[in-house]
């Protein structure tokens, strides 16, 4: 997971979570959209900060993208593809990846709302 990929990641998990629950609504009474977009949001939060702040257990979401990315920072940062400074980060960086992460719920809730709208 990237920071360029996760909006969209959020919102289809949204969608898809609501969605899920629809079709299961008449076998319980449980609401599965929302646990599932609950268990989503917190799946993504957990992995994505996990990777910014290299943690060790992480390693293997990372490695097999090397050697385009050196470590769980620079994969959520530059993904492979861009060439921003991943190493030293104190400041603009952090602040960014903080105000991404703090956005992760508005994209679950735009994505439930999508499909709210869609399916009136």
């Amino acid at each position: 997971m990237t920071f360029l990929i996760d909006p969209p990641l959020l919102f289809s998990f949204g969608f898809i979570s609501y969605f899920i629950g629809a079709k299961v609504s008449d076998k319980t009474n449980m609401p599965i959209g929302k646990i599932l977009a609950v268990f989503s949001l917190f799946t993504i939060i957990f992995t994505s900060s996990s990777l910014y702040l290299n943690m060790s257990y992480m390693d293997w979401f990372w490695i097999p993208f090397q050697p385009a990315v050196t470590s769980g920072k620079d994969l959520m940062i530059n993904s492979g593809l861009f060439s921003f400074e991943s190493t030293d980060t104190a400041g603009l960086i952090d602040a960014l990846a903080a105000i991404q992460i703090a956005l992760y719920p508005l994209w679950i809730y735009l994505g439930v709302k999508f499909y709210n709208w869609k399916n009136k």
